[in-house]
């Protein structure tokens, strides 16, 4: 029987000490093959600064191209959605019916196992495998294995030295601009420093301190904070999705910028924008600000980006044919962190898996509102209904 090694992670960015853990793994539990497969989005952990799926990947298989037994797989970054062990390990065991698999997690993993998304049925496909950093976590590391025993045996505490070598540091000093050749494989540091990788974007930074502000001045404290909770919603969103998570920001905060003004002053900048609106637009005050905003950040802030303006514009109404900033405007509106609805966590879930889905259930949730309370309903909303409830197509 083949056995094949899971070495998962978001290598943001692959340095020496994983290189060194995976020679180790080979060695010690004898593998035929070990797959490196990076993560699109820690499923654990908040990321606030990772790399670009294709960087990351491209990567990984630079540094671990001339190790024959090592193969990089892109199996969890173009799965769509949040990706769980359990999902990679349902995946692997099609592609390799004959095979026993090991998968390597670190030691905090190892010892919070049982947080994890469907933990006994990752403890059926695998043999968990963990290693203590130093010599004083192995009594630690053995009392979270005789705990998980109850549930399986498949469990080994590895023998291996370890390079104590942090990411979030190297990341750090790539962001001051340091050295990291000490750290990094020679063709991993040129790749970072040919795409720019971990640097400040200083013009960018710059637009989300002055739009931030701007959106302090012109909104109430709760919808400023709202749409500080949106940005950050937005940028998560476009991680997991593959989309510009700088976009995502900039929309994110500038979303509901014109909320608070006055329902005339919302008019004024509708009808500013030229665009012919169906008569029900103008019987629902609660949708103009949306329309407004896509016309004053163009004109008064000078963002021509169209794709930005149409996430303003249709985060309330929701189009057809909706592009993937568009949904994950539209859909973390919804979810924010301070949304507080009787279905908001089963909502996120249900975006996190699938932003199609994610549409779905928020159109079902909103034109079920309106109908409820004989409201009229928008073109833009029944054509978005039409498509991601209806399936019609757009």
């Amino acid at each position: 029987m083949k056995k094949i090694g899971i070495f998962g992670g978001t290598f943001n960015p692959i340095h020496k000490g994983h290189i060194h853990l995976a020679q180790q793994y080979l060695k010690v539990l004898d593998l035929d093959e070990l797959l490196i497969i990076p993560a699109k989005y820690p499923p654990h952990k908040q990321a606030h600064d990772l790399a670009s799926s294709e960087d990351r990947l491209n990567m990984c298989k630079l540094a671990f191209r001339d190790m024959p037994k090592v193969t990089v797989s892109d199996l969890e970054l173009k799965r769509p959605g949040k990706s769980f062990t359990i999902d990679t390990l349902e995946e692997l065991q099609k592609q390799y019916p004959d095979a026993r698999f090991y998968l390597m997690i670190g030691g905090d993993m190892f010892r919070s196992f049982e947080e994890w998304h469907r933990f006994r049925d990752v403890l059926c496909s695998a043999t968990i495998c963990t290693a203590a950093r130093e010599e004083g976590e192995y009594p630690q590391l053995e009392k979270a294995r005789q705990h998980l025993s109850q549930y399986s045996e498949n469990l080994m505490i590895l023998k291996i030295s370890v390079l104590e070598i942090s990411s979030t540091k190297i990341r750090e000093k790539l962001f001051c601009g340091e050295d990291c050749s000490a750290l990094l494989p020679e063709e991993v540091e040129h790749y970072i420093m040919e795409r720019n990788l971990y640097r400040r974007d200083l013009e960018h930074e710059k637009k989300v301190e002055q739009y931030t502000q701007l959106i302090r001045g012109l909104l109430k404290p709760e919808r400023f904070q709202h749409s500080l909770n949106v940005a950050q919603r937005a940028m998560y969103l476009a991680d997991l999705y593959g989309e510009d998570r700088k976009k995502a920001e900039i929309a994110g905060l500038l979303h509901d910028l014109c909320k608070n003004m006055q329902p005339q002053e919302q008019l004024h900048w509708m009808k500013k924008s030229g665009i012919i609106f169906d008569k029900t637009i103008f019987s629902q005050p609660q949708l103009w600000h949306g329309f407004a905003a896509a016309e004053y950040l163009r004109e008064e802030l000078s963002i021509d980006d169209v794709q930005i303006q149409n996430a303003v514009r249709y985060h309330t109404v929701g189009r057809a044919n909706m592009s993937t900033l568009e949904k994950i405007i539209y859909l973390a509106d919804l979810t924010s962190q301070e949304r507080t609805y009787p279905s908001v966590e089963e909502v996120r879930k249900t975006v996190d898996r699938s932003l199609d889905d994610g549409m779905k259930v928020s159109l079902l949730f909103t034109v079920g509102n309106l109908l409820k309370n004989e409201k009229p309903i928008c073109m833009d909303t029944c054509a978005a209904y039409n498509q991601y409830v209806g399936g019609a197509e757009g």
